[in-house]
């Protein structure tokens, strides 16, 4: 009962006033890092999503390892790795969140370091082949297509074409002995991405769940079938 009255809170308040307040760029402090977030940009403080995974990266082993985030956003996740002394390729189809990521990696570490990449890329397409140790994926999981580049963040197209390009390509990116993690909300069509990641090979094995106010969070690890 109380999960049903804040999930009718949000969609009736909150969502309507993050809407209002994420039209304008905004600055923020979260996790130790110092971050710029512009419109149209996945803000790590209002999106349970962004804390969960990053708790879930913060708790693994990156030193050296080859790390790539698909749908980097405001760049808190990679921003981290690099902390912990991975080496870092990110990623994200919206130029703003490139924009974010790469002022947020320069206000946050003083020196240049070229273990840290951020590109911009529709999933693959501009990555450079690469077999990387680790993978972070927190994608846009509605089955609607993105008119605008707000809907970006949200929206995986009507037939799931975001997935499609994911799965079809990550065989490319990755060996046996990768680690690739996605992270999903109660709130999409798990069943639906399931189906497609298994026509390409691949299998989801839920490695965390937790409740977040109204929502509940999922961590897959992705293998090969």
């Amino acid at each position: 009962m109380y999960s049903k009255f804040q999930k009718q809170y949000a969609n009736r308040i909150l969502k309507p006033y993050l809407t209002w307040y994420l039209k304008k760029e905004r600055t923020d402090a979260i996790k130790g890092f110092k971050l710029l977030i512009k419109p149209t940009v996945f803000h790590p403080r209002y999106f349970f999503s962004s804390l969960f995974l990053f708790d879930f990266v913060n708790a693994l082993e990156l030193k050296d390892k080859r790390f790539l985030e698909i749908g980097c956003g405001s760049g808190l996740t990679s921003l981290l790795a690099h902390k912990k002394n991975a080496n870092v390729t990110c990623s994200d189809i919206n130029d703003a969140a490139v924009e974010c990521t790469l002022h947020n990696f320069k206000q946050n570490f003083t020196e240049t370091h070229s273990n840290f990449v951020c590109i911009k890329s529709d999933v693959f397409n501009s990555i450079p082949q690469t077999i990387f140790d680790i993978v972070v994926i927190n994608p846009p999981y509605f089955f609607q297509d993105a008119i605008d580049t707000n809907q970006l963040a949200w929206n995986c197209g009507k037939n799931g074409e975001y997935f499609i390009k994911l799965f079809s390509n990550l065989k490319q990116y990755t060996n046996s002995e990768s680690l690739i993690y996605m992270v999903l909300g109660d709130n999409c069509e798990i069943d639906r991405i399931k189906v497609i990641a298994k026509q390409y090979g691949f299998t989801f094995k839920l490695v965390k769940e937790e409740k977040i106010k109204w929502e509940v969070n999922y961590i897959f690890e992705i293998k090969l079938c």
